[in-house]
């Protein structure tokens, strides 16, 4: 095929093999940084700093854009800036530039999470700016544009949105979309009463808004806030996605200090609600069964794809690698479509076998067995030829330190345990007659995908020493283990004297969006 009739397709090409060498170049310039005890290597981390939750995730300009709260200075909480990551092809990842940082006085103490969306050529982030004073919080809702994907301008009219309705002081992670002629921001909050609600604004210029009402509260079973909505039509039908701070844990339900999960039913745009929708721990499901988990953020891909990233760690856990001046990671972008029973499937996203480097394992193995993992980044693919009773596999580093992962035909359920006084997950599985796991390692990070994504569970571990993989239960294991190859590079790109003009003109920018979820 000759390249040179297909013009746009060298375009492509030669910028994913730019992304590729950024990733290599980075490595040559940073081994101290990319040799740091627990760092992965496909998985989005910061260079230096705190990584949380993803604050917006989009597609402008042929690349993908993933936006995160990052404070720079060191691996704890701080004064929260917007991350900067971009790629080609949702696996390989270039660090750029923070896009938001809080210097206005709206924001000084952080801009956190909400949408980033594009229209008229502009990529826009809507975001949260917080301010403490006199032991109280103040929220506001604020936006940011930019013509180049590098560098943002803030609006010159911040906060578009000054305070709660109720004067309550959680108030954010806006998220915005266009259905027809009206734009609508649904905002996390709580209510007067302390439950966890969720309130909606709608506007006719994305600049001036009005509060239309409630979509959703906690009748008093959900929590005391919820944050990081979601919302996303599939398959006819509306899924709601958020994450609740406060709810009692119920058996091996809500495990976890804060929950990330998800309602499905129908949204009337008329009215600005749910219809007939009923949000309580009885049809709240859990999107990730696993012990880190949150914040989960979703975008349409231009092939169709429901695509979804999330924080893979959780408030009030400790961070051991924060001690080198960095803490935490993103889960890998997963693919998201629903079930029959309306559930959401969740799978890696296709593109991640583009990161096997070699074929480490390729065995049957009996229960006892084991091998050793030989590298610190990898994928296990394991099948089962049938189910006795409990089938099993362990990855060992030490005596009593250790992450298992077993099916219980006789109870139904698939559990994770990483150890310690609340080390155990468990979820109802029922697979057809054979185990089928997908299982990816990287430096401290396991995420375990059961069937064909019915079930997931994310964990973060903290290996000491080389990994051992271990067949237990009473049933044979075929193993394929895959090395997977670095995938995160950095790159100093400066704004140009053509974009810093670019920039000025959007003081008076004005949108017509087709933006819709």
């Amino acid at each position: 095929m000759e390249l040179s009739r297909f013009p746009w397709l060298c375009v492509v090409l030669l910028e994913l093999a730019g992304s590729v060498a950024n990733v290599e170049a980075y490595v040559k310039q940073n081994k101290n940084v990319v040799k740091k005890k627990y760092r992965p290597i496909y998985h989005i981390s910061s260079p230096k700093g705190w990584v949380s939750d993803p604050t917006g995730f989009t597609f402008f300009k042929r690349q993908y854009h993933m936006f995160f709260q990052y404070h720079p200075h060191d691996g704890k909480w701080g004064h929260i800036h917007w991350g900067h990551a971009v790629s080609m092809n949702l696996i390989d990842w270039t660090h750029f530039p923070p896009a938001i940082v809080p210097k206005e006085y709206y924001e000084m103490h952080g801009c956190q999470s909400g949408t980033a969306l594009v229209h008229n050529d502009y990529l826009t982030l809507f975001y949260t700016g917080t301010v403490l004073a006199d032991n109280e919080t103040f929220q506001t809702q604020n936006l940011a544009l930019s013509g180049d994907g590098v560098v943002f301008q803030k609006y010159i009219y911040n906060p578009i949105l000054r305070e709660a309705p109720h004067g309550v002081g959680e108030f954010r992670n806006p998220r915005v979309w266009k259905f027809r002629n009206t734009w609508y921001m649904m905002i996390g909050t709580t209510s007067r009463e302390r439950n966890g609600k969720l309130i909606l604004y709608t506007s006719g210029d994305m600049f001036n808004w009005k509060l239309d009402g409630t979509i959703a509260e906690s009748m008093g079973d959900m929590g005391t806030m919820w944050e990081n909505p979601d919302m996303f039509s599939m398959d006819g039908q509306h899924i709601l996605i958020f994450s609740a701070q406060g709810i009692k844990s119920e058996g091996y339900r809500f495990r976890n200090l804060y929950q990330t999960g998800y309602v499905v039913g129908n949204f009337d745009y008329v009215l600005g609600q749910f219809e007939d929708l009923e949000i309580s721990t009885a049809t709240f499901t859990e999107l990730d069964y696993g012990h880190d988990f949150y914040a989960a953020k979703t975008m349409l891909a231009k092939d169709g794809r429901r695509l979804l990233i999330a924080w893979l760690g959780m408030w009030g856990s400790e961070f051991p690698e924060s001690k080198d001046g960095w803490a935490s990671m993103l889960t890998m972008v997963r693919e998201l479509r629903l079930s029959e029973s309306s559930r959401l499937i969740m799978t890696p996203v296709r593109e991640i076998v583009d990161l096997r480097a070699e074929i480490l394992e390729d065995a049957w193995y009996s229960p006892g067995e084991m091998f050793y993992a030989g590298t610190k980044s990898f994928e296990l693919i394991v099948n089962s030829s049938a189910i006795v009773s409990f089938v099993g596999l362990t990855l060992e580093w030490g005596i009593d330190t250790r992450y298992s992962i077993g099916y219980h035909a006789d109870h139904a359920h698939v559990s994770v345990d990483r150890g310690g006084t609340d080390g155990v997950r468990i979820a109802e599985w029922s697979p057809n007659g054979y185990i089928h796991w997908r299982i990816f390692v990287d430096g401290s990070s396991v995420e375990v995908f059961c069937g064909e994504g019915e079930v997931v569970f994310t964990s973060r571990i903290y290996p000491k020493k080389d990994i051992r993989v271990r067949v237990s239960g009473d049933t044979q294991l075929h193993v394929l283990q895959y090395r997977l190859r670095r995938s995160i590079g950095h790159n100093n790109k400066k704004p140009t004297k053509h974009t810093k003009k670019r920039m000025k003109l959007l003081d008076k920018f004005k949108v017509d969006s087709e933006t819709t979820i």
